[in-house]
């Protein structure tokens, strides 16, 4: 639009010069000295007109050439600008297509050039996890080196790297160190968290796995499966770090009540062994059982009762056997009965529940605790049978 305005300007400028020219003529007289030259006006004019011209095409011409080397720097840094993108650009695709050895000599491209710029930054992080992914530690160690020079914020991925180094060397004093630096920095990053989780779970840090995988867990990071496995992990950590009664109620407590009676039935009940709390393996074991018929809840209970007196033993035998009557043929209940009334020193009770217990799941234990009983039975010849029996059993899964 501004040209076109100048055009028109410049257009009715000639027009008024040519309208002028018809109706005044002239001459201009030049005078030097002693010397008088008379010229005549309109072609005064017509030469002003085509000097200046010339003089404004020369002046061109003169600021032309003096502006060129600023001119050539100026294309040649643009080119080399634009061969930093492009090469960072090859780089990144070469990464993400699992190219590293590519994408590491296109990052060194950038680093190569002068005019990379702030590109220079982004060519190192892909330069650095190429280098890692290839198991270059030395150029690793080089790229994170010239990392460490850019500012505080820039620094976000060098730490992830040096942690997820770190945890896969098992070098944990430097893991946490790098972990603490990308927390600084952005302390909820998905990636962060998770290093942070894989870093708990190492060091058996049981709140810390919980906390982590929690906020995973709610991020989306993390499905629910392997939340719970996680949180299960945690629990079962937390009970084996109950060494006392108290400590251990304490720790009930923090567990959810669905979580300690149904994943942690047995874990919980083997606890209560462990501590000596007999009457409470007793109580848990008749609560839970008839709920999940659970055969691993079965030793616990007999270990209990071998330190109970006989009339609390009498009653668990007959909760058991009232537990027998809905399940007549569970092999592993009939083998525990066999086992109390053992140690009652029923022995023909013993013998009967022991013999339904093989005749329903062979089994090593059912026959070495009937050879027991054959024993106090005195039927020698048949208590050797069982034991030569069990030999046998093992002799043959030792040739398979």
């Amino acid at each position: 639009m501004k040209g076109l305005i100048w055009i028109i300007v410049l257009f009715v400028v000639a027009v008024a010069l040519v309208l002028g020219a018809q109706y005044y003529s002239g001459n201009v007289y030049i005078v030097t000295e002693e010397t008088t030259v008379r010229v005549n006006l309109h072609l005064f004019v017509g030469v002003m007109l085509l000097t200046v011209v010339l003089l404004y095409v020369l002046l061109r011409l003169v600021l032309g050439t003096a502006h060129l080397p600023k001119r050539v720097s100026g294309w040649y840094s643009e080119h080399q600008t634009h061969k930093s993108v492009v090469a960072l650009n090859h780089a990144g695709l070469a990464y993400f297509e699992g190219k590293f050895e590519q994408a590491e000599t296109q990052a060194g491209k950038v680093l190569q050039n002068k005019r990379g710029g702030d590109n220079k930054t982004l060519a190192l992080m892909l330069a650095a996890h190429s280098a890692d992914q290839m198991d270059d530690t030395e150029a690793r160690d080089a790229y994170l080196h010239d990392l460490a020079g850019l500012p505080e914020k820039q620094q976000l991925s060098r730490y992830l790297l040096l942690a997820e180094s770190a945890l896969a060397k098992r070098d944990y004093v430097a893991a946490e160190k790098a972990i603490q630096g990308a927390a600084a920095i952005n302390p909820n990053l998905t990636r962060l968290v998770k290093l942070q989780l894989r870093y708990a779970f190492d060091q058996n840090h049981a709140d810390a796995v919980l906390e982590t995988a929690g906020k995973l867990n709610r991020a989306g990071a993390l499905s629910e499966e392997e939340y719970n496995q996680y949180s299960l992990w945690a629990y079962r950590e937390w009970l084996s770090r109950a060494t006392t009664t108290d400590l251990l109620k304490t720790t009930l407590k923090r567990i959810p009540a669905d979580v300690r009676e149904q994943d942690l039935s047995v874990v919980v009940a083997e606890k209560y062994v462990q501590l000596g709390m007999y009457p409470q393996v007793v109580k848990w074991v008749k609560k839970l059982y008839p709920r999940q018929h659970e055969a691993a809840l079965l030793p616990p209970l007999l270990q209990a009762a071998q330190y109970l007196g006989d009339k609390e033993q009498q009653k668990i035998m007959d909760v058991a056997e009232d537990w027998l009557k809905d399940r007549p043929q569970d092999a592993q209940l009939l083998l525990a009965l066999g086992e109390m009334a053992y140690g009652q020193q029923l022995w023909g009770k013993a013998q009967s529940y022991l013999e339904a217990s093989l005749g329903i799941q062979d089994g090593a234990s059912a026959r070495l605790v009937l050879a027991k009983v054959l024993d106090q039975s005195g039927d020698h010849s048949a208590a050797q049978a069982q034991r030569n029996h069990v030999l046998a059993s093992l002799d043959s899964d030792d040739e398979l």
